[in-house]
């Protein structure tokens, strides 16, 4: 059985292996029995070093950044290597205040994303297709048939989100029940996630959706920086989630005479108490530094995000304790 620490690169010929001797960018001749302790291996990897009998030991993605700024090391992708080996065995020993999680494939998340990322590209072809249509009369009334199918088969395949998110407890006992998050979103917020246990605290599950709070702001992406939180996963949050379920769909609905035909859901409501907080604290802030409307709103999303988060992982943290 061979060790091997691994700091996975983006970039061609970035990904270092180290086996407590020497450092390389050539990936060894894995064999059924080793194991890899790696800090941000994509998922597709893990899979790939899973089908080969190799056991990948993953920690959180910040460590050897920690490592780094208590010993004073530059950055280096071979000290990096060298950092997380160190780490694992420290960790064996007990004496590392990081921890190591086994990945475990699990078929029916892998089938969940799967059908998750072919919904998505539906739903991407079909707006393409509205797209090219919609300017041009005589084509519309040509492909009307193609336009009808490209949504029907996106309805089959959420058909198919919702059988297969049967399979997850935290979809039965807690997301199915929210107003405003569909099918298809509980299906990718699943898949983003994987698995709660990565995130020891739910200041971490927010860092992973680029939600926390870095040097007093929220994070924002460098030019020519590989973000290091789920780009995705912030859009599905604030947009998908929060904009267009709570805040829209959420929204209480009046009659023509005024009548209130349907109430504000649960999370519309809070939105609007975070909203109004906003509003509030603008209020009591100098002419010149009063924020905009637009502004007030987004944090308000922001916030209405973060909580959602914390009691989803509240409770998914409790269902994996009493399973």
């Amino acid at each position: 059985m061979n060790i091997y620490a691994v700091d996975w690169g983006y970039k061609e010929g970035k990904t270092v292996f180290f086996d407590g001797v020497k450092a390389t960018s050539k990936e060894p001749a894995l064999a059924s029995g080793d194991i890899i302790a790696t800090e941000n291996m994509p998922h597709h990897k893990k899979v790939e070093f899973h089908h080969k009998g190799v056991k990948v030991m993953t920690c959180s993605t910040n460590m050897t950044a920690e490592r780094r700024r208590q010993q004073e090391l530059e950055k280096d992708d071979e000290i990096d290597a060298e950092i997380i080996y160190n780490e694992y065995f420290d960790w064996k020993d007990g004496i590392s205040n990081f921890v190591f999680r086994e990945f475990v494939y699990d078929i029916e998340l892998e089938q969940l994303s799967y059908q998750v990322k072919v919904r998505r590209e539906a739903v991407e072809s079909r707006k393409k297709l509205r797209q090219r249509v919609s300017l041009d009369p005589i084509l519309r009334n040509i492909l009307d048939d193609d336009v009808k199918e490209s949504k029907n088969y996106v309805n089959r395949l959420e058909t198919k989100l919702k059988h297969r998110l049967k399979n997850f407890e935290i979809y039965n006992e807690w997301l199915h029940d929210i107003h405003g998050v569909g099918v298809a979103s509980c299906a990718e917020l699943i898949a983003i996630i994987k698995d709660i246990k990565r995130f020891e605290t739910v200041s971490k599950l927010w860092a992973y959706f680029g939600l926390d709070v870095r040097n007093g702001k929220a994070p924002k992406r460098t030019k020519g920086q590989l973000a290091n939180w789920s780009q995705r996963g912030r859009s599905l949050v604030l947009n998908d989630i929060v904009s267009n379920g709570f805040k829209m769909n959420g929204a209480e609905r009046v009659d023509d005479e005024g009548e209130v035909t349907k109430d504000a859901s649960l999370w519309r409501s809070r939105y609007d108490e975070y909203k109004k907080m906003e509003l509030d604290k603008n209020d009591d802030r100098e002419e010149d530094d009063k924020l905009s409307n637009g502004h007030m709103d987004k944090r308000a999303v922001r916030r209405t995000g973060k909580q959602f988060l914390k009691e989803l992982w509240v409770y998914w943290t409790h269902l994996e304790k009493t399973q």
